[in-house]
This record gives structure tokens, C-alpha cells and sequence, in this order.
């Protein structure tokens, strides 16, 4: 059963990165991680979400299963928020991957489709990529 600390990402020595991930809806940034690569890809390519949460009613918050092709992924539990999220079919997106993607806090930024606006900074003065990012759509 994977919670929120084993999907958060902790820099370690390994030299593995994580990813940054955000959940969008309606075009608001409302919850962004950086995850473990499994788990971005858990996050990004299940095709269902579905509550689980009576399975487990030790959890204080919602256990959501992800599935994809009709396959169990993982269990997941998490808090209220985030697992409310996660069953509105959310657009998941790698913040590596969109302009001014490394500025985003959420909920202090929104997403048009094809990059972030910070809602709380002066644009103006703000790189558009990180100056050594590859976009992880480059790397593949």
C-alpha cells in the first residue's frame, strides 16, 4: 500500500532524479509533488482511479486504486484533498515539460495547454526554462 511519503520524492547520493509532477483541473494548479519515476508514471498513465476508501477504514482520508488496461497499478492512500483530486480526472503534467513549469506552487499558477502562468510573480523577470533543463520530452 503506497502513501504519500513513499511517493515523495527525497534527493539522495543515487544521482536519480525525480520528477515534478502537478494536477490540473479546469486549468488550476492544485497540488504538485516531486515523485519517484515509477510513481510519476503510476500518476501520469493509469487510466482509472477508483475509491477504495471502504476497504480501509483504519485511513483517515481516501485509499484510491490506480488501474490501467483493466490492470491494478497500486492502492494509494492519501489525504482528503489530494484523493478528491485524484478521482476528478485530473490532467497530470510533468512540470520539466511546459514553460515556467519550475516556478509553479500550487495553487499560485494556472495552465493554458501549453505553459504555466505564476499568478504570483512578475513574469516578466522569469526564465521561461531552467538554464541546464532538458525537457523530458527531449530526453526520449
Amino acid at each position: 500500500m503506497l502513501t504519500d511519503s513513499s511517493v515523495l520524492y527525497v534527493r539522495g547520493e543515487d544521482g536519480i532524479n525525480g520528477v515534478p509532477l502537478v494536477w490540473v483541473i479546469d486549468g488550476e494548479c492544485l497540488y504538485d509533488i516531486p515523485t519517484w519515476a515509477y510513481y510519476a508514471n503510476m500518476f501520469m498513465l493509469s487510466d482509472e482511479v477508483i475509491d477504495i476508501s471502504e476497504e480501509h477504514p483504519e485511513h483517515n482520508g481516501i485509499t484510491v486504486r490506480f488501474i490501467k488496461n483493466g490492470t491494478v497499478v497500486d492502492d494509494f492512500q492519501t489525504s482528503e484533498y489530494f484523493g478528491s483530486i485524484l478521482l476528478s480526472n485530473p490532467q497530470v503534467l510533468n512540470l520539466l515539460d511546459y514553460p515556467y513549469g519550475m516556478y509553479v506552487v500550487s495553487p499560485h499558477a494556472t495552465f493554458d495547454g501549453e505553459k504555466f502562468t505564476i499568478l504570483n510573480a512578475n513574469m516578466s523577470s522569469l526564465l521561461e526554462w531552467h538554464p541546464i533543463q532538458n525537457r523530458q520530452t527531449d530526453n526520449t
